[in-house]
């Protein structure tokens, strides 16, 4: 399991986390959710020890996050952050190529390359893999980042090790079929043994792929739960200042979110 315990973060006089505690364990996807400002990017960030904490703890499969090494690190989670910008004219296929560093040792280079082209293919971006990467949209340029986390993960899953993907925000260069695809990978990771955590701002997504969602507001967990226990009429008028409520029981149509026209509560 991936857990933080009574996570607090401040900056100056803003508090971001305020006594946050988290799980999410292999074979599961988590979602967090919350208005702008929330603390959601923080808790993520919090949760990969990229931010120092005023209080509480973070650990992977119950051993201290600050006990592992940077390479042990790397072959238990893979991180995606919001900022995923290079300046250098890498290939697509050499951005996918830089998740082998932490298994290189253990791995051959037939089998490392056969992890990029599976993630690449699975991403669909398999007809870029020699296009040069700053020249690429912004979505191609997502997905590739996120075919790269992929294929770093992929060699402890093979080898059933428990490994966790973190991805903040991995829909928001998207367009709508690639936004439920790329959330369709995260729950095809989840089904391989990963826990995976993704934050997402839209929340038909959250409810459509997570097992679980954390709702976060002004740095509080104000409630926890499957997406039918979280998104409730209640609460989203009281987080999202919204009318709304969460649409589930459609035969072949995925959960979404329905908004009255006047939704400003």
């Amino acid at each position: 399991m991936l857990t933080g315990n009574q996570l607090s973060a401040t900056v100056g006089q803003k508090v971001l986390l305020d006594n946050v505690d988290f799980v999410v364990k292999p074979y599961e996807v988590v979602v967090i959710i919350g208005p702008n400002g929330a603390g959601k990017s923080s808790l993520l960030k919090a949760l990969c020890g990229d931010i120092p904490l005023s209080h509480g703890t973070v650990s992977i499969n119950q051993r201290a996050l600050a006990e592992y090494t940077i390479t042990e690190l790397a072959t238990l989670r893979a991180v995606l952050t919001q900022n995923y910008e290079l300046d250098f004219p890498f290939t697509v296929n050499e951005v996918v190529d830089m998740a082998h560093f932490a298994h290189q040792e253990q791995q051959s280079s037939l089998a490392l390359k056969r992890f990029s082209h599976n993630a690449m293919q699975a991403l669909g971006i398999s007809h870029l893999a020699q296009q040069c990467f700053t020249r690429l949209s912004g979505g191609e340029k997502q997905r590739t980042q996120l075919a790269r986390v992929l294929c770093q993960l992929q060699p402890s899953l093979v080898n059933q090790q428990s490994a966790y993907l973190l991805i903040d925000e991995p829909t928001s260069s998207l367009d709508l079929y690639h936004q439920y695809e790329v959330m369709n990978q995260a729950r095809l990771v989840a089904e391989q043994g990963a826990g995976v955590v993704a934050v997402v701002h839209d929340l038909s997504l959250a409810a459509s792929f997570a097992d679980r969602i954390y709702m976060l507001n002004e740095g509080r967990v104000v409630a926890a739960g499957s997406p039918q226990q979280v998104l409730t009429q209640a609460r989203l008028n009281e987080v999202y200042k919204i009318d709304a409520k969460l649409q589930t029981n459609l035969d072949n149509v995925l959960p979404h979110i329905l908004i009255r026209k006047n939704n400003v509560a």
